[in-house]
């Protein structure tokens, strides 16, 4: 069945990345069609209800980096788009540290032989002629040197990821080493000076979850432009151009301008004619880092007072636990909290195959054995999945990937948009932005 409606421009994918593209667009008022493999958009930028409670999918902030799109956020949200300031911490044998590490607290709470193994390691690094980082880890040592960084940063990276810092690229950072150096560790120290360029604690959070952003990009977008329940099968080309998309159970559409905001492993998966066997090739060996969020409902007005806390230690089978209501008093009632626990994965491993229940016993288990909560008051706890919540960029993946990207430039009427279908590791700022330009671009 061939839909000959013309419609200017066609969203593979309704996440934050689709949703984005289609609300500027929609603002350009151009016609445009997104296409939703589930039943509710959103894709890893969901805030859920659950009876009393609110939890987002993921342990989301917007960062004040764009003024240009933190105004527009401000205009879609309006007052509930809030300023908030709650710092993060790190757990780490049986004490909470601050995060970004702060040179006050490491003086606070480490042996002062360690910091003075971080000094000595600091200044060999700076009046050292090295070359650049060519991985993570190298790029950890240079930053804040061996012994902080296998304390905090190697362990915890390994968990989230999943592979040896030393395979990992270094754009695996973003900016989070940015400014953490010898020289603001020793202005703090001995001359009292606090640099909060390094600082997070500091974003907007709207008042009734992180997935109001998007709820909003929707309405503005209009349901009637959003098929949902509709997998994208087939995107059939001639080489040049797409020239159809066939979904849902073979329905046919004759397209203009394709967005793409899928994964790529999706993409060139669904491309008719297939690619060139190198490029298939170059996307089976990418991958992908799932998450398992398990929400624990507790009898407490409140967990911390903290936006994240991050545990590095083995003992923990997870990575982040993040409270809602630190961020927005709606998220929970006001005698009563719940924390999210966020649990990498890739598929098959042994984090994937256990049980919800086993999952849960081994979670709660370690909470209460470090006295983070106590088990009778634990009310209840769901559980969340979330694929291809990462891409894992490891030593090399760029290069591999020029093929990719010059076989996808080939076609002249597909453009790509977001994490997935970037293979980057983009925060919510960078892919409104980027939506927009490429509105610009193409409108």
């Amino acid at each position: 069945m061939l839909d000959k409606k013309n419609t200017k421009l066609h969203i593979l994918g309704g996440g934050p990345a689709g949703l984005a593209a289609g609300y500027f667009a929609k603002k350009k008022n151009i016609d445009l069609e997104i296409f939703e493999a589930s039943n509710q958009t959103g894709g890893n930028c969901k805030t859920i209800k659950y009876g009393e409670y609110r939890f987002d999918t993921g342990a989301h902030r917007f960062h004040d980096k764009n003024d240009e799109v933190t105004s527009e956020m401000k205009s879609l949200i309006g007052e509930d788009f809030l300023k908030i300031s709650v710092p993060s911490k790190i757990f780490k044998n049986g004490i909470l540290i601050d995060f970004p590490l702060n040179s006050f607290d490491l003086l606070k709470n480490l042996k002062f032989s360690i910091l003075l193994n971080t000094v000595y390691e600091n200044i060999i690094n700076r009046i050292g002629n090295f070359e650049p980082p060519n991985n993570f880890k190298e790029l950890a040592y240079m930053k804040y040197g061996e012994t902080i960084s296998n304390l905090f940063l190697l362990n915890y990276t390994k968990k989230l990821w999943g592979q040896d810092p030393i395979k990992l690229a270094t754009s695996i950072s973003g900016d989070r080493l940015k400014n953490l150096d010898l020289v603001t560790f020793l202005k703090e120290i001995f001359f009292n000076v606090s640099s909060s360029e390094h600082l997070d604690g500091s974003f907007y959070y709207p008042r009734y979850g992180f997935g109001t952003i998007f709820d909003q990009m929707k309405e503005c977008i209009g349901n009637e432009n959003i098929k949902l329940n509709s997998p994208v099968m087939r995107l059939g080309h001639d080489g040049k151009k797409i020239k159809e998309i066939i979904y849902k159970k073979g329905k046919a559409i004759d397209v203009n301008k394709v967005i793409n905001s899928l994964p790529l492993n999706i993409l060139i998966n669904i491309l008719d004619p297939a690619p060139p066997k190198k490029v298939v090739e170059v996307i089976e060996n990418l991958n992908y880092r799932n998450l398992r969020l398990c929400i624990i409902y507790l009898d407490i007005p409140y967990f911390s007072e903290n936006a994240s806390i991050y545990f590095p230690e083995k003992i923990f089978p997870f990575t982040r636990i993040y409270e809602p209501k630190n961020r927005s008093k709606m998220m929970a009632p006001s005698n009563k909290t719940c924390i999210v626990v966020e649990i990498p994965y890739s598929n098959n491993d042994q984090i994937h195959l256990k049980s919800k229940n086993k999952l849960f016993q081994e979670i709660s288990s370690s909470l209460i054995n470090s006295r983070l909560i106590e088990k009778n008051k634990i009310i209840d706890y769901s559980f969340f999945t979330i694929d291809y919540a990462y891409p894992v960029l490891e030593v090399g993946t760029e290069n591999s990937l020029i093929p990719v990207f010059n076989y996808l430039n080939k076609f002249n009427n597909l453009y790509h948009i977001g994490r997935g279908a970037e293979f980057k590791y983009l925060h919510t700022h960078d892919i409104i932005q980027k939506s927009r330009l490429l509105i610009d671009k193409i409108s």
